[in-house]
C-alpha cells in the first residue's frame, strides 16, 4: 500500500511540476534512472547515468548520430592544417541558455581546464592538446603535441561538453554543478537532490533544423528500487526507464541494442594480494562468467577479454576469455602462497544486479579459499573513490566503463593512462614500461594498420596481466512506454531530442 502511494505521489507531482504554475505545458516526458546525478559539472563524471544529463544540456563540436558516425554539432566543419594542426569552424549564431553568444573562447576556456591537472577528470582524454587558440568567434585552432588522428573524435567525448567560459574556473564551476548552462536541445529548470530534474525544450537550439520538439518538457526521477521502477513504468507513471532486469524483459515493451559499454571491475593492483599477476589471474579462472550471465542478466551479455568491447577500433577477437576453471584458481593462488582477503565495493545503482553480482563473485571466490566482503555504498561516494583513485588495498571496485572515441585510445588509454581513473593501480603504464608505450605510439600514428597492431600487443598484455577483473559486454534494455518510440543507441546515451512522442 505504502509504495503504491508513494507511486500516486510521484504522479501527481509530474503533472504539478508540468510548468512552474502547474500548469500542463505542451508534452511532457518523464525517465527514470536507478540513481541522481552526482553533479551537472561535465569535466566532474564519466558515470553514464549523470552523463545522460550532459548530453541533452550540453553540446560537443563533433556528436555521434544514433549509428554511432560522427557528425557535426558545435562545429560546423574542421580540417588539418599540417600534422599537429586542427582548424575548426564553429556554428555561427548560437546562443547559450542565458542568451549570452557561443565563441571560439568558451571552447578554449573548456579545454583548457580540462587540461589542467587535477580540475577535471577527463584530462586524460586530452591530453595530446598542447595549445587552443580563438583565432576568431567562430574559427578555433587546436595544436597536438604529435599528430592525432583522433582530433574530432575527441571533440565528441566525455567532457568535451562546452559551457560558457567564466564556468572555466574554481568558483564558476560550483556555480556550473548546481545551475547547468550549455547550448543543448534542453534547459535547466530545477534539480531537487534524489526526487527530480526538470529540462525544458531549447527553443532556439540549433539542431531542431525548424521542427518543433516532440518533447516540451523532460523530469528525471531517480526510482533505486528496479522492481518500484518496472512498476511505474506499467502504470504510465513514466515513460522510459533505464536498467531493466534481463528476466523481468517480457513484463514491459522494451528496446534492446549490444552496448559499447563492458562490466568490469577495477583492481588496487599496487598493493598486496592485488598487486600479484598470479592472484588477478586466479580470480579469473574462479569466475563462472557464461554463469552470472545466464543466471543474473538472462544471457543478455556475452565474456570478453583484452580491454575491449567488439564495437571499438583495436578490438583483439583472438583473445578468448579465461575459462571457468577452479582447480587452475587454486594452483595460482597456491603458488601465490599467501591468504587472500579482498573487498568488493559498488555504488548503488550502477548497473542491474549489481549487488547480486558481488555476492555471486564472494561465492565463487570463497570456493578457492579467497576472503570476499561487499560494501555498497551511494553514488556520490563512489564518483568520489573514483575521482580521487581511492580504491583501497585489496579493493575491486564495479565499473562499467565504455569507449568515448570507439576506439581503444577512448577506453584502454583514457583509464589507464597515467593520469586516468586507473593510472595509480598499475606499475605497466608507467612511461619505460611496454604497455605505455605501445599506447602512445598508437595514440600518436597516422597509419591504421600500425595502430591495430599495436592495439593487437596492448590487448594481449591486458589479457595476460588482467589489471582488472573484465566480465561481459553489456546489452543495452530499456523499458518504454507504448507512447515514446526511438532507437536504442550502442552507446548508452538516452539523448531526449531523438525522441518521439505520440500526441
Amino acid at each position: 500500500m505504502r509504495t503504491c502511494l508513494r507511486f500516486i505521489l510521484a504522479a501527481a507531482l509530474v503533472v504539478a511540476f508540468a510548468t512552474p504554475g502547474g500548469a500542463q505545458r505542451g508534452v511532457t516526458l518523464t525517465i527514470a534512472q536507478p540513481s541522481d546525478a552526482t553533479t551537472m559539472d561535465p569535466g566532474r563524471s564519466t558515470q553514464v547515468l549523470t552523463v545522460n544529463y550532459f548530453h541533452n544540456l550540453y553540446d560537443t563540436l563533433t556528436r555521434w548520430d544514433t549509428n554511432l558516425k560522427l557528425q557535426p554539432a558545435l562545429a560546423s566543419s574542421w580540417k588539418p592544417a599540417g600534422e599537429t594542426v586542427w582548424e575548426v569552424t564553429l556554428r555561427s549564431g548560437v546562443k547559450f541558455h542565458d542568451g549570452t553568444p557561443f565563441t571560439a573562447e568558451d571552447v578554449k576556456a573548456v579545454y583548457e581546464r580540462n587540461l589542467a591537472p587535477g580540475k577535471t577528470v577527463v584530462t586524460a582524454g586530452f591530453a595530446t592538446i598542447d595549445k587552443i587558440e580563438a583565432v576568431s568567434p567562430t574559427l578555433l585552432r587546436i595544436t597536438t603535441k604529435k599528430p592525432d588522428p583522433l582530433m574530432p573524435v575527441r571533440m565528441a567525448q566525455m567532457g568535451g561538453y562546452i559551457y560558457p567560459k567564466r564556468f572555466a574556473n574554481d568558483e564558476g564551476a560550483k556555480e556550473l554543478a548546481r545551475k547547468p548552462i550549455g547550448t543543448g536541445a534542453y534547459k535547466f529548470v530545477e534539480w531537487i537532490k534524489d526526487d527530480r530534474l526538470v529540462m525544458d525544450a531549447n527553443r532556439e537550439w540549433w539542431g531542431w533544423g525548424g521542427k518543433a520538439p516532440s518533447v516540451d518538457r523532460v523530469i528525471w526521477k531517480p526510482i533505486p528500487d528496479d522492481f518500484a521502477r518496472l512498476s511505474a513504468l506499467q502504470g504510465n507513471e513514466v515513460d522510459v526507464i533505464t536498467n531493466v532486469p534481463p528476466d523481468q524483459m517480457k513484463i514491459v515493451r522494451v528496446l534492446t541494442v549490444p552496448a559499447t559499454r563492458t562490466v568490469t571491475m577495477t583492481i588496487n593492483a599496487a598493493h598486496p594480494p592485488l598487486k600479484d599477476r598470479r592472484v588477478r589471474q586466479a580470480l579469473h579462472y574462479a569466475t563462472d562468467i557464461p554463469g552470472i550471465i545466464k543466471n543474473l542478466y538472462a544471457g543478455q551479455g556475452k565474456p570478453f577479454s583484452g580491454g575491449l568491447a567488439d564495437t571499438d577500433f583495436g578490438y583483439n577477437p583472438a583473445l578468448k576469455p579465461y575459462p571457468y576453471d577452479t582447480a587452475k584458481a587454486k594452483a595460482l593462488l597456491a603458488d601465490y602462497g599467501q591468504p587472500v582477503e579482498v573487498t568488493l565495493i559498488s555504488g548503488q545503482g550502477t548497473m542491474i544486479n549489481d549487488k547480486q553480482l558481488l555476492e555471486a563473485l564472494a561465492d565463487m571466490w570463497g570456493q578457492v579459499g579467497v576472503k570476499a566482503k561487499i560494501n555498497m555504498m551511494e553514488m556520490a561516494q563512489r564518483q568520489k573513490m573514483l575521482n580521487d583513485r581511492a580504491i583501497p588495498a585489496g579493493g575491486l571496485l564495479l565499473v562499467n566503463p565504455q569507449s568515448t572515441l570507439l576506439d581503444a585510445d577512448g577506453v584502454l588509454w583514457r583509464i589507464w593512462h597515467p593520469n586516468g581513473f586507473n593510472g595509480k593501480y598499475w606499475a605497466e603504464n608507467q612511461p619505460g614500461r611496454r604497455f605505455h608505450d605501445v599506447m602512445e605510439q598508437a595514440r600518436y600514428s597516422l597509419d591504421q594498420k600500425k595502430r591495430n597492431e599495436l592495439y593487437t600487443e596492448a590487448t594481449r598484455i591486458m589479457h595476460d596481466e588482467k589489471p582488472w577483473l573484465e566480465l561481459f559486454q553489456e546489452v543495452v534494455i530499456y523499458g518504454v512506454s507504448k507512447r515514446t518510440s526511438f532507437k536504442p543507441r550502442a552507446d548508452y546515451r538516452l539523448i531526449v531530442s531523438e525522441m518521439t512522442i505520440a500526441r
